[in-house]
């Protein structure tokens, strides 16, 4: 049981660390290393917990007596050592039928809210990943955005989304054949495409 309540701390702790968002993405290793520090502090907390009340009730004559009896059973060959029989004794309350349904059904619980939290530290690493991609992707189109201007072209919105590669040194109040189309610039800079209905569309520069 103290392992898995410190695995399911832990792991709502990454989770909590990789939910951090794009911005903790710049520095992901760093992140990652925190977080590990901090899932150790608590494992290492958890497990300092457990063992000062098992050395406790080590010293409880009630579970010294149960001792003996489980070693009387086992004929002095028992299937654990004394603190890990105390921490069985504490956890069962004695190994009372109560105490071990308890302790059972606590357990499918540790174990439920464990793998719940296995899917968040998935869910988490999934969307820092897409936030990772979209800052790649981001950067790449600035690139080919950049490379386009240095030809003399940019980027223009249809409003149906499409992109255009149009030049932008087209001069004010002209119109203009490119690549098929027919497309104008009246005398605020502003770029217009001739759809095939005879419409003039506005186009968005990116």
């Amino acid at each position: 049981m103290k392992k898995a309540l410190a695995t399911l701390t832990a792991l709502a702790a990454l989770a909590t660390a990789l939910a951090a968002g794009p911005a903790a993405a710049q520095d992901y290793g760093a992140m990652v290393q925190q977080g590990m520090a901090r899932m150790d502090a608590i494992v290492r907390q958890s497990q300092q917990g457990v063992q000062q009340i098992v050395a406790r009730r080590m010293q409880d004559p009630a579970v010294q007596a149960a001792w003996q009896r489980y070693l009387a059973q086992t004929g002095g060959q028992p299937a654990m050592d004394y603190p890990t029989f105390t921490y069985q004794y504490v956890y069962t309350n004695g190994f009372s039928a109560q105490g071990i349904a308890h302790a059972r059904q606590n357990e499918a619980g540790i174990q439920q809210r464990e793998w719940a939290a296995w899917q968040g530290v998935r869910q988490a690493e999934q969307a820092r990943g897409q936030a990772q991609q979209a800052l790649r992707d981001h950067h790449f189109a600035n690139q080919q955005e950049a490379g386009r201007g240095l030809m003399g072209q940019s980027t223009y919105l249809a409003p149906n989304g499409q992109g255009l590669q149009l030049p932008h040194t087209w001069q004010a109040n002209g119109t203009y054949q490119w690549q098929g189309g027919t497309y104008h610039v009246d005398a605020s800079g502003r770029y217009w495409a001739l759809a095939g209905n005879g419409w003039w569309y506005p186009l968005q520069a990116r």
